[in-house]
């Protein structure tokens, strides 16, 4: 759940409520975004009025950012657009306006210098801290004044606003550092936004409403949209809660025709192969391989190239090598110039060469003896009918004219591999420029 800051450090707030009964029986997870940017929601910090013990070198700092505006707000306003009674605005860099306005329930990235009227330097300023600042649209974290304007904006979009003191700090202000009845000039840059979703969505839904496809999808892309907000916070255990409550919710649904039947297959493929690469991330490869396996069941026995990457990846760190290459060969035949895959397939070979050399240590020291080697001809022949599946698919499954091979292979594997290309027909080519090695038709 993300993390507010509150006045003191060492008080949080949870944004997204903990349920008493899994806190009674079984616990309530929850994480805290590693993310910096995330830190810094006080606004009280963010407009420099919740401290008075600042230091000379911040002042001086600060200085070092005159205002640009030598004209009262009054004359200012006639080269703005009025967009409300309190809110004045010129725009300075046109945003892109393809994913519309920044709307209510988005995380929002911007940056911004903030002015008094008169005041030579700025009272506060994200571009000063050399940080972004990010923020939670409709929950009020923020002043409404500097919301609204937000809202008014696409992103990219650069602006200047003239902002009336009803939608700041009011008559009273916020004395010593805030006058009263004080306006403030706030100059904008949104950097990006993406809408959050609701994790708790479902509850909304009628009980006789519950197993409705037609309603119950709505919400579950709701839940879904939460997930992948935690999943580019990098919270990922949060990702998994969201993306587990939308299968379960979508799961239980009544079917009326085909073309539901077919969404929601679709939908519960989109959430499984989330949850495979969230538990992978979270060190967790049963549960991800249980996902892959959920995944295979949908779809008929057959996987996307992600699906099984990520098994190929859990099966890695379970220790089961063998399997784990077939599958990465298998995805690598999908998408031959993947880097990742040639990655993970490298990375698979370093682990069980360790692996290998730490087990025949480990026997050797416990019983002082030598561990057999798999003989030459096991390898050749396990290695020959793994080479011989993956070509084979490619010469008569594969639309592909050419099958880029992976790096790590030794000059025993690449003998082996022209030797199977002559028996298929087939032909190795090898590049000058980068010593890539590629099969093709012939």
């Amino acid at each position: 759940m993300e993390l507010n800051n509150a006045v003191e450090e060492s008080c949080t707030v949870l944004k997204d409520p903990i349920s008493l009964v899994q806190l009674l029986s079984d616990g309530a997870n929850f994480e805290i975004s590693t993310n910096a940017d995330e830190y810094e929601n006080n606004m009280f910090d963010e407009l420099n009025i919740g401290s008075d013990d600042e230091n000379e070198d911040s002042e001086t700092i600060i200085s070092q950012f005159p205002s640009p505006w030598t004209q009262p707000f009054v004359e200012l306003k006639q080269d703005m657009v009025k967009i409300s009674d309190d809110i004045h605005k010129k725009i300075t860099a046109v945003g892109c306006k393809e994913k519309g306005l920044v709307p209510d329930n988005a995380r929002v990235c911007i940056k911004y210098n903030a002015y008094w009227e008169g005041d030579s330097v700025p009272f506060d300023s994200s571009f000063l801290r050399g940080a972004k600042f990010t923020f939670y649209t409709g929950q009020c974290e923020v002043l409404s004044g500097l919301e609204k304007a937000v809202q008014s904006m696409y992103q990219g979009e650069s602006a200047t606003f003239i902002i009336h003191y009803n939608l700041l700090f009011h008559e009273m202000g916020c004395p010593p550092r805030v006058k009263p009845k004080a306006d403030g000039l706030f100059i904008i840059d949104v950097i990006s936004f993406d809408l959050i979703g609701n994790l708790t969505a479902d509850m909304s839904i009628k009980p006789e409403d519950r197993n409705k496809y037609t309603i119950v999808v709505e919400k579950v892309k709701d839940i879904h949209l939460r997930g992948l907000d935690f999943f580019k916070q990098q919270m990922y255990r949060n990702a998994i809660s969201a993306f587990q409550r939308a299968a379960n919710v979508l799961s239980y649904c009544s079917l009326q025709n085909e073309d539901e039947e077919r969404g929601q297959k679709l939908f519960l493929i989109k959430l499984y192969t989330n949850l495979a690469v969230c538990f992978n991330k979270v060190g967790d490869p049963k549960k991800a391989c249980i996902m892959c396996r959920e995944v295979r069941n949908l779809d008929k026995q057959k996987p996307s190239c992600k699906i099984l990457f990520q098994e190929g990846k859990a099966l890695r760190m379970l220790g089961e090598y063998e399997r784990a290459r077939n599958i990465l060969a298998k995805s690598l035949l999908l998408e031959p110039m993947n880097p990742e895959i040639n990655a993970e397939l490298k990375l698979l070979n370093e682990q069980y060469e360790q692996w290998q050399h730490q087990e025949k240590n480990i026997w050797t020291k416990a019983l002082g003896m030598q561990l057999k080697e798999k003989s030459k001809n096991d390898v050749e022949t396990t290695n020959r009918d793994q080479w011989e599946e993956i070509i084979k698919n490619f010469k008569t499954k594969s639309n592909l004219n050419d099958f880029k091979l992976p790096t790590y292979l030794s000059n025993d594997d690449m003998t082996l591999i022209n030797e199977l290309a002559e028996q298929f027909e087939l032909k190795v080519r090898v590049s000058t420029l980068n010593n890539t090695r590629t099969l093709s038709r012939k």
